[in-house]
C-alpha cells in the first residue's frame, strides 16, 4: 500500500472505538437475562393438577413483582433497538447495494429463526398433551384447539387465541413465541430503513424528537399494536442518527451520567410508589424511566470496563440472541414444574420458586448452547443466524 493510500488512525479513537463496541457487546447477556427474569415473572396463574393457583395473593410476591417493574421492565428491548438501528448503519455510506446486501443478510439473522422458532412454539402444544404432562397441564386436553391453516399462518404474526388459550402472558400483539414479536417489528423497520434514512439525513435530530414525543404520547390512548411500533422506530431511529451523523455515544452519553445516576433509581422508585398510589401518573413515570434507563445502562456498562470490574464474556455474549428468541417455550413448563416440586406456602417461597425457575432456564438454555455449539455448530448458525 502507497503511503497516498494509508489511513491514519490515531491509537486513542482505536481505544474509543473498542470501548464503545465493548459496551454494547456486554449489554447483550445482561439485557437477555433481564428479559427471562420479567417473563418468568409475568406469569402468575397456574394450574396444576386441575387445581389453580394465584400468586398475587401474597403480599409480599406482589411487592417483589413491582421492585422488578420499576427497575428492569421494559427496559431491554428498548436498548436492543437502539443497539440495532446503530448497527445497521455502522461504518459504511448509504447505498442500495449495501441495503440490499444487508436485506439479505437480516434473512439468515432474523426472519430464518424468527420462523424456526415459532413453529417450534406452535408445535409445542403436541408436546403439552402428552400424557407425562397431564398433571402439568391439565386444561390443555379441555381446549377445542383451531388448527385452520388460517389460524395457524396468523400466529406467526399476531397470536390467535384459539391456539394458545392456556397460560398466555403475551397477549394477541405477539407471535406465538411471545417474545419475538421484537424480531418481527424489528423486520418491519428494517424494510424501512431507506425512508429512515433518508429522514434521518433532512430532519436529523428532529426526527427523533417527533418519534420520541409521538412514543411517549401514545401509551396514554392504550393502542397496544401502534404503541410497539413506535417504540421499535423510535429507538431504531435513534441508535441509527448516531451511527449516520458520527455521533460519539462515550461523549453523548457520558455527559448525562451523573444525572442519570441519580434519576434511574429515583424513577424506579417512583414508579413502584406509583403502582400503589397513584396508578394514573406510574405510565409517565415508566417511560421517563425507560429513556433514562438506556443512558443508565450504557454507561454502567462503559463504566464497568473502564474501572475493570468485568469483561465482555464472548460466550455469554454470543448465547444472549439464543437465551431470547428460546427462554418463552419453556419458561411456562419449567416453572409450573419447580411449582409442583417445591409447593410454597408463603410470599418468600413463592419468590424462591420464580428465582428457581429463572436460574433452571437459564442454565438449561445456556448449556443447550454450549452443546449446539460444540457439537452441531451448523445447526445453531442455522437456528439462530449467527455465526
Amino acid at each position: 500500500m502507497s503511503e497516498n493510500c494509508r489511513v491514519s488512525i490515531k491509537p486513542h479513537e482505536i481505544a474509543r472505538n473498542d470501548l464503545r463496541s465493548q459496551s454494547l457487546d456486554l449489554l447483550r447477556f445482561p439485557l437477555a437475562v433481564v428479559i427471562l427474569i420479567i417473563h418468568t415473572f409475568d406469569i402468575q396463574e397456574l394450574a396444576i393438577h386441575g387445581q389453580e393457583y394465584s400468586v398475587n395473593i401474597y403480599s409480599g410476591f406482589v411487592a417483589i413483582n413491582h421492585f422488578i417493574s420499576g427497575f428492569l421492565r421494559q427496559q431491554s428491548v428498548p436498548i436492543y433497538f437502539f443497539i440495532s438501528g446503530f448497527v445497521f448503519f455502522l461504518g459504511r455510506d448509504w447505498t442500495t447495494k449495501i441495503y440490499i446486501r444487508k436485506l439479505k443478510n437480516r434473512v439468515h439473522t432474523l426472519l430464518i429463526p424468527y420462523v424456526i422458532w415459532n413453529t417450534v412454539a406452535l408445535l409445542l402444544p403436541l408436546i403439552y398433551l402428552l400424557p407425562c404432562f397431564s398433571a402439568l397441564f391439565p386444561n390443555v386436553h379441555k381446549l377445542e384447539w383451531d388448527f385452520s391453516l388460517s389460524r395457524i399462518f396468523s400466529s406467526y404474526w399476531n397470536l390467535p387465541q384459539e391456539i394458545n388459550n392456556f397460560g398466555n402472558i403475551w397477549g394477541t400483539t405477539a407471535p406465538i413465541d411471545g417474545p419475538l414479536w421484537f424480531i418481527r417489528d424489528l423486520m418491519i423497520v428494517v424494510l424501512c430503513t431507506p425512508i429512515l434514512y433518508w429522514l434521518l439525513k433532512r430532519m436529523r435530530h428532529y426526527l427523533i424528537w417527533l418519534l420520541g414525543i409521538l412514543w411517549f404520547m401514545v401509551v396514554y390512548f392504550d393502542l397496544g399494536r401502534v404503541d410497539q411500533l413506535l417504540s421499535a422506530f423510535f429507538f431504531f431511529s435513534w441508535g441509527a442518527y448516531m451511527s449516520v451523523n458520527g455521533k460519539d455515544m462515550l461523549a453523548e452519553f457520558g455527559r448525562f451520567s451523573r444525572w442519570t445516576n441519580i434519576l434511574y433509581p429515583l424513577l424506579a422508585l417512583l414508579y413502584i410508589t406509583a403502582a400503589y398510589c397513584w396508578p394514573e401518573v406510574a405510565v409517565t413515570i415508566k417511560r421517563l424511566n425507560i429513556l433514562v434507563g438506556l443512558i443508565f445502562a450504557y454507561n454502567l456498562a462503559v463504566w464497568l470496563l473502564k474501572c475493570g470490574i468485568c469483561k465482555v464474556n464472548r460466550f455469554l455474549a454470543s448465547s444472549s440472541f439464543f437465551i431470547y428468541i428460546t427462554h418463552g417455550i419453556i419458561i411456562a413448563l419449567v416453572l409450573k414444574g419447580v411449582f409442583y416440586l417445591v409447593r410454597p406456602d408463603s410470599g418468600f417461597s413463592v419468590f424462591l420458586v420464580y428465582a428457581l425457575a429463572v436460574g433452571v432456564t437459564l442454565t438449561f438454555l445456556l448449556m443447550s448452547f454450549y452443546l449446539l455449539r460444540r457439537y452441531t455448530p451448523g445447526l445453531l448458525k442455522v437456528m439462530t443466524g449467527r455465526k
